[in-house]
C-alpha cells in the first residue's frame, strides 16, 4: 500500500533530488568547460584564418568537434559507470543533451540544404539545452547563458557572415565558459 505524501514531504523530496543533481556537478562542469574552450578555440581560429585569408578551408577546423565528441563520450561514460543510480532530474539532464546531440547531427546531415548557414540553428539548440540545464540545476548563470545564445543566434542572421565565427567565440565564452567556471566555484564552496 502506497503512503500518501503531504505537500511538504513532496517538496522536500524534490529539493533533495535537485541537491543530489547539484552535488554531482563535476561531469557537468567538465562538459561546459571542455566545449566552451573547444568551440571558442575553433571559432576564433576559423575567424582569424578566414578574415586574414591565411587558409583556403578554415571550415576544416570544425572536424575537431568529432574527436571532442569522442573525448566527452568516453569521459561521461566512465563517470556514468561510477554512479550507481541517477535521479530522475539527472536523467532529464542527460536526455536533454542527448536530444541536443541528435538534433545537432540532423542539422549537420542537412546543412547543404540549409546553404551551410547552420550556426544560428545550432546556437538555438544549444540555448534550449542550456536553458533546461540551468532550470534543472536551479543555476541562473546557465539560464542567462541560454538567453545569450538565443540573442547570439538572432545576431547571426543580422551581422555579416565574415563575423559569425568571431561572434560564436564570444557566445561560448559568455554562455558556457563563464557559467562553467561559476558552477565550478559553486561546487567548490558547497563540496
Amino acid at each position: 500500500m502506497e503512503k500518501e505524501l503531504k505537500p511538504e514531504e513532496s517538496l522536500r523530496i524534490i529539493n533533495e533530488m535537485i541537491s543530489s543533481a547539484k552535488s554531482n556537478l563535476s561531469d557537468k562542469i567538465f562538459n561546459y568547460l571542455f566545449w566552451g574552450w573547444t568551440i571558442a578555440f575553433i571559432s576564433f581560429s576559423h575567424f582569424i584564418l578566414k578574415y586574414f585569408n591565411l587558409f583556403d578551408r578554415p571550415d576544416y577546423l570544425w572536424l575537431l568537434v568529432f574527436p571532442g565528441m569522442l573525448i566527452t563520450f568516453v569521459y561521461n561514460y566512465r563517470k556514468g559507470r561510477e554512479k550507481k543510480v541517477l535521479s530522475h532530474i539527472e536523467k532529464v539532464h542527460v536526455f536533454t543533451w542527448i536530444s541536443f546531440i541528435i538534433s545537432y547531427f540532423i542539422v549537420l546531415v542537412f546543412m547543404k540544404k540549409l546553404n551551410y548557414q547552420v550556426t544560428p540553428l545550432i546556437f538555438i539548440l544549444v540555448a534550449f539545452a542550456t536553458f533546461i540545464s540551468g532550470f534543472i540545476l536551479k543555476f541562473v548563470p546557465l539560464i542567462i547563458g541560454a538567453v545569450i545564445f538565443w540573442v547570439g543566434a538572432s545576431l547571426c542572421f543580422i551581422i555579416p557572415n565574415d563575423f559569425v565565427q568571431l561572434l560564436s567565440a564570444i557566445l561560448v565564452i559568455l554562455g558556457f565558459l563563464i557559467p562553467g567556471y561559476m558552477l565550478k566555484s559553486y561546487n567548490k564552496k558547497n563540496a
